[in-house]
């Protein structure tokens, strides 16, 4: 009689039935972490230039976060000005300043938009300035999506 060597059909079967049951489980986990460190790393990458832009906004009265993501865009080199401030792969951020003179000049936003590639295509984060106060909004979208991301969490002061 022949010594058997190897495994059986049954035996590769059931290995790739635990595998098949394992990667069931792992892709949506997976997907809603993705999700969720894409939302947290683009307020990241606003909320790291509210001290920049509060240093900006006071330099010269008429400095604005429209011309401040302008002058940032230049400075570093990092795409064209009238496009907004690239953010890796996973979208921009823009200025907008508010109408207003004086100290209401100095008001606006940072609005961080995802790119079409991304987890939530053409979603926005903003951080609205309002009386040297800051406050992160995400949209509709972002909201139902994902809960509890750090650094949004209605209001942020610099």
């Amino acid at each position: 009689m022949k010594k058997q060597k190897g495994f059986s059909l049954i035996e590769l079967l059931i290995v790739v039935g635990i595998i098949g049951a394992l990667t069931a489980i792992a892709v949506p986990v997976y997907s809603d972490y993705k999700k969720k460190s894409d939302v947290a790393a683009a307020v990241a990458s606003v909320k790291s230039l509210v001290p920049k832009a509060e240093v900006f906004l006071g330099e010269v009265s008429t400095n604005t976060l429209a011309t401040f993501i302008t002058a940032t865009t230049a400075k570093g080199g990092l795409g064209a000005a009238a496009t907004g401030l690239d953010v890796g792969k996973i979208g921009k951020i823009t200025g907008a300043a508010a109408a207003g003179t004086g100290d209401d000049a100095t008001d606006g936003k940072l609005v961080f938009t995802f790119d079409t590639s991304q987890s939530f295509p053409g979603s926005v984060i903003t951080f609205t300035r309002g009386g040297a106060v800051w406050a992160c909004t995400l949209d509709a979208t972002l909201s139902a999506a994902v809960d509890n991301i750090k650094g949004c969490a209605d209001t942020a002061t610099p």
